[in-house]
């Protein structure tokens, strides 16, 4: 993935135009597309690297901070990583996820191999590697952790436990989903 950012930044780059790079690291909702149909389901959570720490950053931030590098001054050349607040492991913040929900959820570990064979079809073969090689990195190591969304927005960016108290109707049991 950052060969081909690294492609897009360089055409970007030649076209001329005054540009800002915004790199938001994992998204929040990620847990709707991975995890929700498990959770409205009552099932058990299964994920590999539960113990892989990432910091899940809320969407609405990193909207709300390109919205404000587009308008504002001083942003052109701008280069920032967005994170949220903490470092939480996969397991954790699916724990969060159920505090929201008022009951506990289970999280059992699958296999990288597991992994493959569920994502078959659903992700192409290079990104679910570059999944498992960045949760198997991240164990056991606190996720990085920036100032931008609050240096840019004046506001701390939302934890996971607002995100998920804001989503708890599309992970709760018997709804349609989004």
């Amino acid at each position: 993935m950052a060969v081909l950012h690294a492609d897009i930044e360089r055409l970007i780059a030649t076209t001329g135009l005054e540009s800002t790079i915004i790199r938001p690291g994992m998204f929040a909702s990620n847990s709707l597309a991975w995890w929700a149909s498990a959770i409205r389901a009552g099932d058990v959570v299964r994920w590999p690297y539960g113990a892989a720490e990432t910091a899940p950053v809320d969407d609405r931030d990193i909207a709300a901070v390109a919205a404000r590098t587009l308008h504002q001054d001083g942003h052109a050349g701008g280069d920032y990583v967005l994170t949220g607040p903490e470092s939480l492991t996969q397991a954790a913040q699916v724990g969060v996820i159920g505090d929201a929900l008022g009951r506990r959820i289970a999280f059992e570990e699958m296999t990288p191999d597991e992994f493959q064979s569920l994502s078959a079809g659903t992700a192409p073969s290079s990104v679910v590697d570059m999944l498992l090689a960045a949760w198997s990195a991240a164990v056991g190591q606190p996720a990085y952790i920036t100032t931008a969304v609050a240096d840019i927005l004046g506001t701390a960016p939302r934890t996971l436990r607002q995100w998920a108290a804001d989503h708890t109707t599309t992970f709760a049991e018997g709804s349609e989903g989004s």
